[in-house]
């Protein structure tokens, strides 16, 4: 809060000094008042007396972003997302802000999105606040990333694997954890019986679960038709969709689907029952986040669990070490995810 004569209000409501008002009082100009504070050798006694006389008396704190900054470090690190809403994100700067805590930095959050050509995705890199800077691009295409490899200023991307480009990178192993769920699905289904309803296809993530879909169906020695692997966006209505499309086509009664997120999942568990069907007698669902929706569900859905807080500490790790040893190898560190059984893709007598 701004205070009269232009002075900051501290915690206790009273007006907080200014340098310049430490200046002032000692006699001395802005810039001695600074060395007096952070390079106390290169002021003379009298001098340094003075300003540390005007500066008890004023009750006068230094800005300590600023002194870091005039030591050539902030201890900030940013971390650039496309949103921040859901579960998904948030269990992840929560891992992120508790690394960073615990290796002596701040964490600094922005949003920058593709699709609203927003222009801080411009500025993103060009800041002189932060040491570092930790970004999630989820399609290897994106323009952001040329920016990202080019840039002097330590960083790490996030979901997509650029280290062999000179980036330090974290994802997640998407095949482990859709092959527990598509073997899991084989115990109740014919192979030709099982779904796959994805996110976006430009998505990193959810074309790599795709590949592990079907790679899991191949070698099985079963064929993968067009029908049984779609790609919409991660939202309840088009699981929904994919649901009614599915039974419109008679392909959904006695059928396992692997939905790419949980909103997905539910969308399809609302179509299943608002269709007549039962769950899971008629219909296997499993879902992929492992979000709180998922235990909350009736019937509680199966769900992949991603380690989300771990990818959010993974990268603030892999980022302060690239800050500390500029020179070091990129290394890509892949983050494993497992298959989470409940009540909507199993039998009671399971």
């Amino acid at each position: 809060m701004t205070g009269r004569a232009g002075q900051r209000s501290g915690d206790s409501g009273k007006p907080t000094a200014s340098i310049r008002q430490v200046a002032a009082l000692a006699g001395v100009s802005i810039a001695t008042v600074s060395r007096a504070i952070n390079n106390p050798e290169a002021v003379s006694q009298p001098t340094l007396t003075r300003v540390r006389e005007a500066v008890a008396k004023l009750g006068y704190a230094p800005n300590p972003l600023a002194q870091a900054l005039m030591a050539g470090e902030s201890r900030l690190i940013g971390i650039a997302l496309p949103w921040f809403h859901g579960e998904f994100f948030t269990r992840m700067l929560h891992g992120a802000d508790a690394e960073a805590t615990r290796l002596g930095y701040h964490l600094l959050v922005s949003a920058i999105n593709r699709e609203r050509g927003d222009d801080r995705r411009n500025r993103v890199l060009g800041t002189g606040l932060i040491d570092g800077m930790i970004v999630m691009i989820d399609d290897p295409d994106d323009p952001l990333a040329r920016d990202v490899i080019a840039s002097p200023l330590p960083s790490v991307i996030i979901d997509t694997d650029f280290s062999s480009q000179g980036v330090d990178s974290v994802v997640l192993d998407n095949e482990r954890g859709t092959r527990e769920a598509v073997e899991h699905m084989f115990r109740w289904v014919d192979p030709s019986r099982c779904h796959y309803a994805g996110g976006p296809a430009s998505n990193r993530d959810s074309l790599e679960r795709a590949r592990a879909f079907q790679s899991t169906l191949v070698a099985r020695g079963r064929e993968v038709s067009w029908e049984q692997v779609l790609f919409g966006d991660y939202s309840t209505g088009w699981g929904r969709e994919w649901a009614i499309r599915m039974h419109r086509a008679g392909a959904l009664d006695g059928a396992a689907v692997l939905a790419g997120n949980d909103e997905i999942a539910l969308g399809i568990m609302r179509a299943v029952e608002s269709l007549g069907l039962r769950v899971p007698e008629q219909v296997r669902i499993i879902g992929f986040d492992d979000t709180r929706l998922a235990s909350l569900m009736k019937p509680a859905m199966s769900s992949v669990a991603l380690p989300m807080e771990e990818v959010g500490a993974a990268a603030v790790r892999a980022l302060v070490r690239r800050i500390e040893t500029k020179d070091a190898p990129a290394t890509c560190q892949r983050l494993p995810t497992r298959l989470v059984v409940r009540a909507s893709s199993t039998s009671t007598d399971a």
